[in-house]
C-alpha cells in the first residue's frame, strides 16, 4: 500500500528540447508529487531566453532551476525517490552509470527512468542503448511502445520497462478540435538535423519568401530554436538565419524580404489563424495539437534518415509547391490514434508512484550485466561529459567541420 507521503522526483535535462520536457512532465505531475529540476552543465546547455520558453505554462519557477555538474550526482547527493534522466544519451548513461555504481545492487533506493523529448520513431539501437541500465523508459505513442520493444528481443539480461504516456506538453485529450479560418499566419519550425545540405536549406528559405510573395498579407516567420552560434540539442550545420543573409548579400533574395526570424516559444507563435510547416519537427505534433493546418515537406525524402518516416501515413505531407499555394491537408484519424494523440488514463501516474515506492522501500535490484554494461561505457561517451565545456566545443566545432568537409567530397565524387 502506497504511503501518504509525497514521492520525491528529481529531473536532470542538458539542452533547450529536453528542458521543456523536463518542466512540462512535472508540471503535468502537479503538486501532489515533490519536484526538483536540475540543468547538467554540459555544452548545450540552453541559454537564458530557451529557459524562460521552457517554463512557459508551467507552474515551475524558473528562478529555482538549479547548475549542477554531472560528477556531482551520486546517491549521496540524490534524495528523491526517481530521478527521470531527461537529458541526451551520454548524459544519461553517465548519470545512470554514477548513481548505479554508487548504490547497493540488491535493495536500490533510487529508481531510474528517461525518455526522448520528441518524435521518437523509428527506434534507433543508440538512443536505446544510452538508456537501457534505466528502470523504465517513456514512449509517447503506441507506435513508438512497439517499435522501441522489438530492442528486448536481441538483448539478454535487464530491460526497462516500457511505459507509455502522452508528451506532457500537448493539451488535448484525445483528437484535437480543428480551427476554422484564414491562414494569416505560417511558421516554418525548422530542425536542426535536416535537411542535410545547404541547397536544401536555402530552396526551403526561397520557397518560403514565394509563399509570401504569393499570398500578400501573410506573415511568415521562421521560428528558430537558436541563433546561429547559441547552443541547442543538436549541431545544426547551416542555421537558417546565417544562410538568409548570404542569399540576401548573393542578391538570390532582394534586401526587402517578407521573412521573420524569431526565437522563443512555439506557443508564442502559434496563435489562432497560424499554420505550421516543417521538414522534421516536434512542432508539428504542437501545431496539430492547438488544431492548426500543419504540413510536413515531403521534396526531400520521408524516411529514418530524414527523421520523418513517423509522418508517412499521417495525411500531413505536401510539397514546396503544396506550400506556395497554402494546400494544407488534415491529419487521418486512425495515424492520430497511434502516434501522439492517444487518449490517457491514471495508469501512467500510478506506475510512477509504485515505482517510487519500491525505491523508497529499497527493493530495486541492479542486475550483474548492467554493472558489467556500465563499467565498460565506450571512451568517446565518458570524455563527452567530462570535459571541460570551452575544449569540448572546440572539439565539437572540428568535428562538424570535418563531417562537412567529408560531406562535400562525397557530393563532388558522386
Amino acid at each position: 500500500m502506497i504511503r501518504a507521503v509525497k514521492p520525491a522526483v528529481l529531473v536532470v535535462a542538458d539542452s533547450d528540447s529536453y528542458l521543456k520536457l523536463a518542466t512540462t512532465f512535472l508540471h503535468r505531475l502537479g503538486p501532489g508529487w515533490d519536484r526538483r529540476v536540475v540543468l547538467a552543465r554540459t555544452p548545450v546547455m540552453p541559454t537564458d531566453e530557451q529557459i524562460l520558453a521552457a517554463f512557459e505554462g508551467t507552474d515551475l519557477d524558473p528562478a529555482d532551476l538549479e547548475v549542477l555538474a554531472l560528477n556531482q550526482f551520486n546517491s549521496q547527493t540524490i534524495g528523491e525517490d526517481l530521478v527521470f534522466a531527461a537529458a541526451t544519451g551520454p548524459v544519461v548513461a553517465e548519470l545512470y552509470a554514477r548513481i548505479l555504481r554508487t548504490e547497493p545492487a540488491n535493495n536500490r533506493r533510487t529508481a531510474l527512468i528517461s525518455a526522448l523529448p520528441g518524435v521518437a520513431f523509428p527506434a534507433t539501437r543508440k538512443g536505446w542503448n544510452y538508456r537501457r541500465p534505466g528502470d523504465g523508459f517513456i514512449c509517447h505513442s503506441h507506435a513508438e511502445a512497439r517499435d522501441f520493444s522489438f530492442m528486448n528481443f536481441d538483448d539478454d539480461g535487464h530491460q526497462p520497462t516500457i511505459m507509455v504516456s502522452k508528451l506532457p506538453f500537448l493539451r488535448s485529450t484525445g483528437f484535437p478540435t480543428q480551427v476554422p479560418g484564414t491562414i494569416k499566419r505560417l511558421v516554418f519550425a525548422p530542425q536542426a538535423k535536416v535537411p542535410f545540405g545547404k541547397a536544401e536549406r536555402e530552396q526551403i528559405l526561397i520557397s518560403l519568401e514565394r509563399t509570401a510573395r504569393l499570398n500578400p498579407g501573410l506573415e511568415v516567420l521562421v521560428k528558430l530554436r537558436a541563433r546561429a552560434g547559441e547552443p541547442q540539442t543538436h549541431l545544426e550545420a547551416y542555421p537558417y538565419d546565417l544562410l538568409f543573409e548570404q542569399l540576401v548579400r548573393a542578391g538570390t533574395l532582394g534586401k526587402v524580404t517578407h521573412l521573420q526570424f524569431v526565437t522563443g516559444s512555439m506557443a508564442e507563435v502559434l496563435s489562432k489563424e497560424s499554420a505550421l510547416v516543417t521538414v522534421s519537427s516536434t512542432a508539428a505534433l504542437e501545431s496539430l495539437d492547438r488544431g492548426l493546418p500543419t504540413m510536413v515537406l515531403s521534396d526531400f525524402g520521408v524516411n529514418a534518415q530524414m527523421i520523418n518516416v513517423v509522418f508517412e501515413s499521417s495525411g500531413l505531407l505536401g510539397s514546396l509547391d503544396d506550400l506556395e499555394a497554402l494546400n494544407f491537408a488534415p491529419a487521418n484519424k486512425p495515424w492520430l490514434r497511434e502516434n501522439y494523440f492517444h487518449r490517457v488514463d491514471n495508469t501512467f501516474n500510478e506506475s510512477l508512484m509504485i515505482l517510487a515506492q519500491r525505491a523508497r522501500d529499497g527493493q530495486l535490484k541492479t542486475d550483474p550485466e548492467i554493472l558489467a554494461f556500465i563499467k565498460h561505457q565506450p571512451l568517446r561517451q565518458r570524455v563527452r561529459t567530462a570535459l571541460p565545456t570551452p575544449l569540448l566545443k572546440v572539439l565539437l566545432k572540428i568535428r562538424r567541420q570535418l563531417r562537412l568537409s567529408q560531406q562535400s567530397s562525397t557530393r563532388s565524387s558522386s
